[in-house]
């Protein structure tokens, strides 16, 4: 999945999945989290998916809670949410999908049935998946969910009209990378239920995927799964208003302003084994600088006690001294799964020299000056350290601040001009400039131009967009390397809008190798093989700059409790608010 900006081996039933790296989170006694260390943890698939979801101790009803996030959603429709602050708002209130994750930041992990009866009924080898959904679900409205709505919310995802989203479902069910070649979706007289897809009755729906797919499971909790019914479908302007199968649904949506939810009287606690709706309501705030939103929780009055911000709006440099003086107690932070990386758009920089050099050239130590130092720690390789199949290595060793002579050399004297896009926030801002400062020392002329933030992703996900480098975070939709490398390096799955892989490598090795590593069905040597094929695609092919291993870090109010650090979303869990 996307930082604001995951396939495992047939017949794997627990997985390793990034742990939130502190003790339990319960919002009351959080560190400031200056040691903590990147670790693993183990999620299970839960033998139970029964609601009501765990009471949380001292929770009770009642109060707002604000969430300060750096800009608009750019979708929350969805079949085209792929962006973290957007996921976890949507996942968590206002939708929900087959599976789900239930946590409470103790470090237990579970995927359990959300609208299905339990994690999915295997058979034929992993190849058939067959879900039944539970009695009592709703919309917003009060009409019954039903199986059809989740099929067609899944045929959604194939339409080239929505096109930012996961594709992993639109990739199973046809067998192909590219989905679009004899199904385009439900639109303009295509069919409403996808390929290789049964719905014999309201509660059921069976999947027949030409390939075996053990985490299934884990990809139904993806919100590709949630239910649209067809009738409130209104293709792209469904970001505008989704319709509610969760416990809030949308009050009032003023773009680029604010988002308002209030509960939806017609969820039912419990078919729902991971939610609460302790809040009477939430306010999304887009228009507040980091800066301004740490500023008024630091100061801790009127709405800001009850206030959070999201994973876009990590604490200033600027601010954060006067953060950990004044607010060390209500500060959440841990690593996540998450790199971040300034991806070469590979169409336009041809020559891997130039992409070396820079790669030689960078300083990581002066950049995490510029973005935080609390806010991770250098990286390397294109998997995080949170990830099964990652492994330690470094192809441009040019010391903490970069090695200014090694890339001369490799640009062998030349000056070059390249295209800098870059997220219109004021950190971005910050990034951008000192990019360009420092890359002009080894002969390279950046060209910064911001990209407004709500369009960041649809822009660079553009086959033909008009930039040769930005950055791009990344972390695995669920564990395991096989979802950070096919989706980021597979040439054979770029299409003309909405691409993950925004390096544009299209490289046959790379390609074949992926292909291969997909079939093993033996965990740990697929793991060995995604290690290697991280390191093959840097030292051979430098189609990116890894620069840091991602920690959040939250700021909250001193009336919210029951929050903690989300290990699927490296996020702020939002299930278990409530205020005080």
């Amino acid at each position: 999945m996307r930082r604001p900006v995951r396939t495992l081996s047939v017949g794997i039933l627990a997985v390793v999945l990034a742990a939130a790296g502190c003790s339990k989170n319960t919002g009351e006694n959080n560190s400031t989290g200056d040691d903590t260390k990147a670790s693993k943890q183990t999620a299970t698939l839960a033998e139970n998916s029964d609601g009501p979801a765990p009471a949380v101790p001292g929770a009770k009803k009642g109060g707002t809670v604000t969430i300060y996030t750096s800009g608009d959603f750019e979708h929350i429709d969805p079949q085209q949410n792929y962006v973290v602050p957007a996921q976890t708002t949507g996942t968590n209130l206002l939708y929900r999908s087959l599976t789900t994750y239930r946590e409470n930041g103790d470090g237990k992990l579970e995927v359990v049935g959300d609208l299905a009866t339990n994690t999915g009924e295997e058979s034929n080898g992993g190849k058939t998946w067959k879900f039944t959904l539970k009695d009592g679900l709703k919309y917003e409205d009060g009409t019954p969910i039903t199986a059809k709505d989740v099929a067609y919310g899944i045929s959604r995802s194939f339409s080239p009209d929505l096109p930012n989203g996961p594709h992993w479902w639109a990739q199973w069910l046809s067998g192909d990378p590219d989905y679009n070649k004899t199904y385009k979706g439900p639109y303009n007289g295509g069919a409403l239920i996808p390929p290789n897809t049964q719905v014999p009755d309201d509660k059921t729906i069976i999947f027949n995927f030409p390939e075996p797919h053990a985490d299934t499971p884990f990809a139904a909790a993806l919100s590709t799964t949630a239910p649209v019914p067809q009738a409130r479908d209104t293709k792209i302007q469904y970001d505008n208003r989704p319709f509610s199968s969760g416990p809030y649904k949308i009050q009032t949506y003023q773009r680029t302003q604010k988002m308002v939810l209030v509960r939806n009287q017609y969820w039912d606690p419990k078919t729902d084994p991971a939610r609460h709706d302790y809040p009477d309501s939430y306010v999304v705030d887009f228009t507040r600088t980091a800066e301004q939103a740490s500023e008024l929780l630091i100061s801790d009055a009127g709405t800001a006690q009850t206030g959070l911000t999201f994973q876009d709006m990590t604490i200033p440099a600027s601010v954060y001294p006067k953060a950990v003086s004044q607010a060390k107690d209500r500060i959440l932070t841990g690593p996540d799964q998450f790199v971040w990386q300034f991806n070469f758009n590979t169409q336009r920089v041809t020559d891997v020299k130039v992409r070396q050099a820079l790669n030689y050239a960078i300083d990581r130590q002066g950049l995490l000056k510029v973005w935080g130092s609390y806010a991770g720690d250098p990286g390397t390789t294109l998997l995080s350290p949170t990830t099964s199949g990652y492994e330690k290595y470094n192809a441009y060793d040019g010391g903490p601040t970069g090695n200014v002579a090694k890339a001369k050399e490799l640009l062998g004297g030349k000056t070059i001009t390249l295209t800098y896009g870059y997220r219109n926030t004021e950190r971005n801002q910050a990034i951008a400039a000192f990019l360009r400062s420092s890359f002009k020392q080894v002969g390279v002329n950046l060209n910064i131009q911001p990209i407004d933030e709500d369009q960041y992703y649809t822009v660079i996900g553009k086959k033909n967009n008009q930039f040769d480098m930005y950055m791009y975070g990344w972390g695995s939709d669920w564990p395991g390397a096989g979802t950070v490398i096919p989706p980021l390096w597979d040439g054979k799955r770029i299409t003309p809008e909405g691409n993950n892989n925004t390096a544009y490598l299209n490289d046959p090795k790379t390609n074949a190798e992926i292909d291969r590593i997909l079939k093993l069905s033996d965990l740990t040597e697929a793991d060995k093989a995604w290690a290697a094929l991280d390191k093959d695609i840097m030292t051979r092919l430098a189609p990116a700059i890894p620069v840091i291993y991602d920690k959040q870090t939250t700021l909250y109010g001193s009336k919210i409790g029951g929050i903690y650090l989300s290990a699927p979303y490296g996020n702020s869990g939002l299930n278990n608010l409530y205020v005080k």
